[in-house]
């Protein structure tokens, strides 16, 4: 991207203080990304896109800078010629001991967690620290590839040449496990069709995202750092909406939706939010009690609208997985005392009716097994959708006998349900309930391999552990 720009008075003001009068070529950056690191960024026929993109497409309008791409081949070529001075400039990377040699760092502008990937037939890992001998796939060059020898040096791992690669050793059983970040993630398992993998886990420290300069380009962070603070809360919504449900075309000339955790990234864009409302805050406490109110008022709303969606998934309205993780997970003495059960619930088949149907129609479908799921239960039962065509129901004061009664109830609505253009839909359940002293994550582990053997079975049924 080549854009041509006139000098406004911020630029003389940096050639004053530079005391020479800057050309033309002083505000062209050369710049270097990954190429295969969609939906953050990539090169396709050449051209730059994805969500790093967009921003430097808003740092050309906020700045007198103009960028134009170097393309390279590998994120290892892209960081050879950053150390080179070949490149000046690569626009989303995380900060590391080792890059602090040859870059300098930008403000933070995009966070993202980082998941373990597994096979759906594994259990729930949660963290690094309960691998133990299982092999560990990471995309060399990537800061995880550091932190992994710093703090679990005992893990055994394979780096890979892209996390696409590392992915599909997991589908092909080469490795157990695999770590990466959470949206370029999904991305891959959507454009591949590898749904026998599942999200098994966090995997150690967020991304958090930023520019990085050479060093011999120090002068440029300055007027980095002041672009990126004039990046408002709509362009941040904007991107990660363009990004958050995406189409993307490959050579073989055929297209796959991509699609996103939804409730996680929202929450990320909540704590952004909040952080540039903060920066915005400083620079207005000189404005009268009046307007202070106002904004008060606003960031009020936009918060409530934000917390609900941080709680819910997009499509069906359900509470999502993050909800699920904080209070059930991360509270197990709320329900210590009481009697719980948990019932896992996968769609049969439900990859074909995506291929047969579209994954327009498959959507529609989610949410109407949603709503079947919904109007199923008690008023104190709480339904998520874990991932997928995957969702979770807590079953408050419900033995295993009731449990099993509900996945019936269950079955039998599904059956009865008119689906769109006559679809039928079955599903299959795993049901446990929360022994004395057990953790619950223990008790979901039990319930995961109950849904296994239901589907071993034949399908349309339930399985109790």
């Amino acid at each position: 991207m080549l854009v041509s720009l006139g000098f406004t008075s911020a630029a003389f003001a940096f050639a004053e203080a530079d005391n020479s009068t800057p050309s033309k070529d002083d505000y062209v950056v050369r710049y270097c990304v990954d190429p295969d690191w969609l939906p953050y960024e990539a090169i396709i026929d050449g051209r730059h896109t994805g969500i790093s993109s967009d921003y430097l497409k808003l740092l050309t309008g906020y700045t007198e800078l103009s960028f134009v791409l170097v393309p390279t081949s590998s994120w290892r070529q892209s960081l050879e010629l950053l150390q080179q001075g070949k490149c000046e400039l690569t626009p989303m990377l995380n900060k590391t001991p080792k890059r602090d040699q040859y870059l300098l760092f930008s403000d933070i502008f995009f966070k993202s967690p980082n998941v373990l990937v597994s096979l759906k037939t594994q259990p729930f890992l949660q963290g690094f620290e309960h691998i133990g001998q299982r092999t560990l796939a990471i995309p060399k060059d990537y800061r995880l590839v550091e932190y992994i020898q710093q703090f679990y040096p005992h893990i055994d791992t394979v780096l890979t040449g892209s996390e696409r690669e590392g992915l599909e050793k997991v589908a092909q059983g080469e490795v157990d496990v695999f770590v990466g970040s959470m949206f370029s993630v999904n991305a891959y398992i959507q454009q591949q069709g590898l749904t026998s993998l599942k999200i098994a886990g966090w995997g150690g420290p967020e991304d958090e995202l930023r520019l990085g300069v050479i060093h011999s380009k120090q002068a440029l962070l300055a007027k980095l750092n002041s672009g990126l603070a004039k990046v408002t809360h709509a362009d941040h919504i904007s991107i990660y909406k363009k990004w958050h449900n995406i189409t993307v075309i490959e050579d073989i000339d055929y297209s796959l939706v991509f699609q996103v955790l939804g409730a996680l990234g929202l929450f990320i864009l909540f704590l952004l939010y909040r952080t540039i409302s903060m920066t915005k805050y400083n620079l207005h406490l000189t404005a009268n009690n009046k307007e202070l109110q106002k904004l008060q008022h606003e960031l009020e709303r936009k918060n409530s609208d934000l917390d609900f969606l941080a709680q819910h998934d997009p499509l069906t309205k359900l509470y999502n997985r993050h909800y699920f993780n904080q209070t059930f997970l991360n509270d197990e003495r709320a329900y210590r005392n009481n009697c719980v059960s948990l019932v896992i619930i996968d769609i049969d088949f439900f990859k074909a009716i995506n291929d047969m149907h579209g994954h327009a129609m498959g959507d529609k479908v989610l949410v109407q097994v949603a709503q079947v799921l919904q109007a199923s239960v008690r008023d104190g039962d709480v339904v998520a959708r874990w991932g997928g065509e995957e969702f979770v129901i807590v079953c408050k004061q419900i033995d295993l006998h009731g449990a099993a009664e509900l996945c019936q109830r269950i079955a039998r609505e599904l059956s009865e349900f008119s689906f769109h253009q006559k679809i039928k839909v079955t599903c299959s359940f795993g049901v446990a309930q929360l022994n004395e002293h057990e953790a619950i994550q223990a008790c979901f582990e039990r319930a995961d391999m109950a849904l296994f053997k239901a589907k071993q079975s034949g399908r349309n049924q339930y399985c109790c552990a």
